[in-house]
């Protein structure tokens, strides 16, 4: 855990407090209509009342509690590794229950085949290896449960700086050397995975795809599979 930790610390720059704020501030823009209207097509028509619903990365509890709230007779837990995120929990529904995991090696007393639907929203190209935690979520998923990423793929280099410089200060202005390493290495852990990759993870388990959707001209990737 404590090597998880230290890992996701130094991933948002060794400052959680504001990777905090960062992450809860776009909450809403992120989960707009759209998102839900998306959610209740590709996720809500399999789930169940009774059956739980799981968060990976739940960070304070936003997403633990808009499931609960619209899934009243369902259990909604997350997963948090980060104690910055911990710490920082929202009141939620009485029908939500947030869980210390490490998800490179998951842990969780989870009943297997007890969830209908698992989300991982900007959390997979964090992981040095999620391969452990698909495992986990095939088994916790019931026959016909969906799993659903939304998360940054590859992209060449160029594409990722002009997105980080759009005015391509970076190649006009003086830019200092820790400036331009710290862009640098968050290029290698955002282009940890192809969108292919994470496919061929989750086929490999026995996933079917339902959707494979590129989004925000190819940074980005929303993917839905089924046990």
């Amino acid at each position: 855990m404590e090597k998880t930790q230290a890992q996701i610390l130094k991933h948002h720059g060794g400052n959680g407090e504001h990777a905090r704020e960062m992450i809860t501030s776009t909450y809403e823009r992120r989960h707009d209509i759209e998102f839900w209207e998306f959610w209740n097509a590709q996720m809500g028509t399999v789930i169940k009342p009774g059956e739980g619903l799981l968060d990976l990365g739940a960070g304070i509890g936003q997403f633990m509690n808009d499931l609960a709230l619209r899934y009243p007779r369902n259990t909604v837990l997350g997963i948090e590794a980060a104690p910055y995120m911990l710490t920082a929990q929202i009141a939620m529904a009485e029908n939500c229950r947030m869980l210390k995991d490490d998800l490179n090696e998951p842990q969780a007393n989870i009943a297997d085949e007890s969830l209908a639907a698992v989300m991982a929203n900007m959390l997979v190209h964090e992981l040095p290896q999620p391969v452990l935690m698909f495992k986990a979520v095939y088994r916790w998923l019931k026959p016909g449960g969906r799993f659903c990423i939304i998360d940054l793929v590859r992209q060449p280099l160029a594409d990722y700086l002009t997105h980080r410089y759009p005015e391509k200060t970076l190649w006009t202005e003086e830019v200092g050397r820790d400036e331009v390493e710290d862009v640098f290495d968050h290029f290698l852990e955002h282009n940890r995975y192809h969108a292919d990759d994470i496919l061929f993870m989750l086929t490999s388990l026995g996933f079917n795809v339902i959707e494979c959707t590129p989004q925000r001209d190819g940074r980005f990737v929303r993917i839905v599979v089924e046990k």
